[in-house]
């Protein structure tokens, strides 16, 4: 990543004993603080709010404008000319720290479990296997049959199946950083003799890919469980070649603030792991602030049974009846935006907006 690095000398943050002195830094822009060593509670601090720090022993000579580089794995800083070895950060602390914070680490965890507790009931979801709405993402994207293919948090690998049986002459890979996801994808991989695909255990937000190593990278149904979606939007931007695509996919939630806090409350009451689901405007705008020009804005609307939805999750009796007071209460007056109303056999339904972003990256 790039960013301003501050240098500093022995004890830095000595008599900040709150996090709001990290958080400043690091709202600041800061993207890495170099110093000869750290005051205790400003260390702990660092880490558990995601900013990155190197101590050296000794200040690192350099002065206003030099350009610094940084490795914060290895602990070294390379400035003027000359490396500097800094103490190495133990990795559960870097593993916290590169997630983006201990809170972001956590949710990354949580997730990781529930995923893999989940995962068979995720591959008998029928909008995650809806085979129109797969090709009607591949075809908006167009692949050439040599084209590379990264799809990012391909979960069971519905996405990453339909692009590798259009691009023949290369190869896809799918990502994603619950193992049994994977394990399932791989299954079906092999009833299915796809030969031209690989899975990968990997971070969305920690791409493990050279620059511009792909034609085309995806995302599809997960960006609202990311806990830094404009992390993850920068690494698949990198990823990808100049003249490739990004493609991206995901429920929408209201342009009407009031609506959208409702809805996501429900989301997360009913899955913890969801973080946010975002409005078409600011996930275009995200794609865009990553300098990303998009192509492709088609709304795809899927009708849900609540009785479906809720057992993907199986968040337990009590909360399900949680969940499900809350949804019957936006019949009325449409609180959650979702059109939620009863068939004429009083079930519960409502209908899922969503939306498929094609950018390009110039």
């Amino acid at each position: 990543g790039r960013g301003d690095i501050i240098v500093a000398g022995m004890n830095f943050g000595c008599g900040s004993s709150r996090e709001q002195a990290v958080l400043a830094i690091k709202h600041a822009g800061v993207g890495c603080v170099v110093a000869a060593s750290f005051a205790r509670i400003f260390f702990r601090n660092a880490i558990n709010i995601g900013l990155p720090i190197i101590e050296t022993g000794t200040m690192v000579p350099c002065n206003e404008g030099d350009m610094v580089e940084i490795d914060i794995e290895d602990g070294t800083v390379n400035a003027g000319g000359s490396e500097y070895a800094g103490t190495k950060i133990p990795d559960f602390l870097l593993e916290i720290l590169m997630d983006g914070g201990l809170v972001a680490h956590r949710k990354k965890q949580s997730a990781k479990e529930r995923f893999g507790r989940r995962s068979g009931a995720y591959s008998k979801s029928s909008i995650l296997s809806d085979k129109d709405h797969l090709n009607l993402i591949v075809d908006l994207t167009a692949p050439e049959s040599s084209d590379k293919v990264l799809d990012v948090a391909t979960g069971n690998g519905f996405l990453a199946f339909e692009f590798a049986k259009r691009v023949s002459g290369a190869n896809v890979t799918g990502c994603d950083m619950t193992r049994d996801m994977l394990l399932i994808a791989e299954g079906i991989q092999r009833e299915q003799g796809i030969d031209n695909l690989d899975f990968r255990v990997m971070d969305a937000e920690s791409l493990e890919f050279e620059d511009e190593s792909f034609d085309i990278v995806s995302c599809r149904f997960a960006f609202h469980h990311f806990t830094n979606p404009l992390k993850a939007v920068s690494e698949m931007a990198r990823v990808c070649k100049r003249g490739g695509k990004i493609v991206l996919v995901d429920g929408l939630s209201s342009e009407d603030a009031a609506k959208s806090e409702y809805h996501n409350r429900i989301e997360q009451l009913r899955d913890p792991s969801h973080i946010r689901l975002y409005s078409e405007p600011e996930l275009a705008g995200m794609l865009q602030d990553a300098g990303l020009k998009v192509l492709h804005a088609r709304n795809w609307d899927a009708d849900f049974y609540f009785d479906e939805w809720i057992k993907i999750a199986d968040p337990g009796e009590e909360i399900a009846r949680e969940v499900r007071r809350m949804m019957a209460d936006s019949v009325e007056d449409d609180k959650t935006d979702l059109r939620v109303r009863f068939d004429d056999d009083g079930r519960l339904l409502f209908t899922y907006s969503t939306v498929i972003l094609v950018a390009e990256k110039e």
